[in-house]
């Protein structure tokens, strides 16, 4: 048994260095959005300063259908972001969840707005 562990142990630590092509190593991790039973509502800041969010339920395939908003302002997707947590707590179909906010897409514009 500690032959097993002896050899697991070592190909566990090479498979964790990995990272997803496109994705920085330091980024945090969530549930996997690729999981049955994920909701997930990710933000993400456009270059003209708008924001977008994607929305849906991880099927078990390598890229879940999700409902993309584009063009939103700040309070605009602030609001999506709740619609959709609220939506989550109640959503039979959702397991775990995931919710990548704008203060986690833009952290220096929501400090800057706490801030001012």
């Amino acid at each position: 048994m500690t032959r097993l562990a002896a050899l697991l142990l070592p190909a566990a630590l090479l498979l964790s260095a990995c990272t997803l092509e496109g994705f920085p190593s330091s980024a945090p991790r969530g549930p996997d959005t690729t999981t049955a039973g994920t909701c997930f509502a990710v933000v993400s800041k456009a270059e003209d300063g708008s924001y977008a969010i994607a929305a849906g339920v991880g099927d078990g395939s390598p890229q879940p259908s999700a409902v993309y908003t584009r063009g939103l302002t700040a309070q605009q997707v602030d609001a999506a972001v709740e619609k959709e947590k609220q939506i989550m707590t109640i959503n039979p179909e959702c397991l775990t969840t995931y919710v990548h906010d704008r203060a986690a897409a833009d952290p220096q514009s929501v400090a800057a707005a706490a801030q001012g």
